[in-house]
């Protein structure tokens, strides 16, 4: 069982992810935002893994995943981004930048459940 932090601002993204990570045996965490992605993780850094939407207001995923990885406590967090509107340059991007993994929406599934048992291994 793995805690889990969601930055995502649609809340039937939100619902679906948490299902599906609910159904695996996780504990899911929504952020509606990643500014509060952000504060959720300074206040209680013991999560395993974050999923992130890009398009965000407050604070957009790119800044979080940039903000992440410029702190030394958050270096190997595995982060995934899913996210629509968004090209391949976008993708290759944040995969330099730190992101992990890339889901496009919707989201599948077994897509989603791959990637979290990776990210946890």
């Amino acid at each position: 069982m793995a805690r889990i932090l969601i930055a995502e601002d649609d809340p039937l993204s939100q619902r679906f992810v948490c299902t599906v990570l609910e159904r695996m045996g996780h504990v899911p965490f929504v952020s509606p935002n990643g500014r509060h992605a952000w504060e959720s993780l300074n206040t209680n850094n013991d999560f395993q893994l974050l999923i992130t939407d890009i398009m965000m207001p407050g604070m957009d995923g790119t800044t979080l995943i940039r903000t992440l990885r410029s702190d030394q406590r958050f270096a190997t967090l595995p982060i995934i981004i899913m996210s629509a509107f968004i090209g391949v340059q976008d993708i290759s991007h944040l995969l330099d930048i730190g992101a992990s993994w890339f889901m496009a929406k919707p989201v599948e599934i077994p897509i989603l459940e791959d990637y979290v048992n990776r990210a946890l291994k």
